[in-house]
């Protein structure tokens, strides 16, 4: 198997953000617009948090907030876990993506540069770490 990185999965990928102003609706406009299930959310350079369409339907939608007014900033979810672009895939999946996340910030140098989806990983790679994880737990139990 030829080994991939976080860096070779995102390749070009443009980043997908928006400010945490930007009300729900024109949030999902942007998902809409680009086909993506979630957004970076900045203010200025700095990442402050991330927006799914999980966080808009159950946090907005599902709790009766107005999607013209509410903004962005009240339903994302803060300071996410991020990972390194040049970590490597395993970082990621030990990072909880798959099981707490979906999609994971990644950075370089300190500022965002795109968005990992736990559909970007490849099949092979969660089978193999889903196998070490068990064979650790396996191992813990023994001790």
């Amino acid at each position: 198997m030829t080994t991939t990185t976080i860096r070779k999965i995102l390749g070009g990928r443009p980043l997908h953000s928006i400010s945490s102003k930007l009300s729900l609706r024109g949030a999902a406009e942007v998902m809409a617009h680009n086909g993506v299930g979630a957004v970076a959310v900045t203010d200025g350079e700095d990442l402050v948090g991330i927006l799914t369409e999980r966080d808009i339907v159950f946090r907005g939608v599902a709790r009766g907030l107005p999607a013209d007014d509410t903004p962005s900033a009240e339903v994302m979810t803060r300071d996410p876990v991020t990972v390194q672009i040049d970590d490597a895939i395993s970082d990621a999946l030990a990072a909880k993506l798959g099981d707490a996340f979906r999609h994971l910030p990644v950075m370089e140098d300190g500022r965002i540069v795109g968005l990992l989806s736990y559909r970007d990983i490849p099949p092979e790679y969660v089978m193999m770490f889903e196998h070490f994880r068990e064979m650790s737990s396996a191992r813990a139990d023994d001790v």
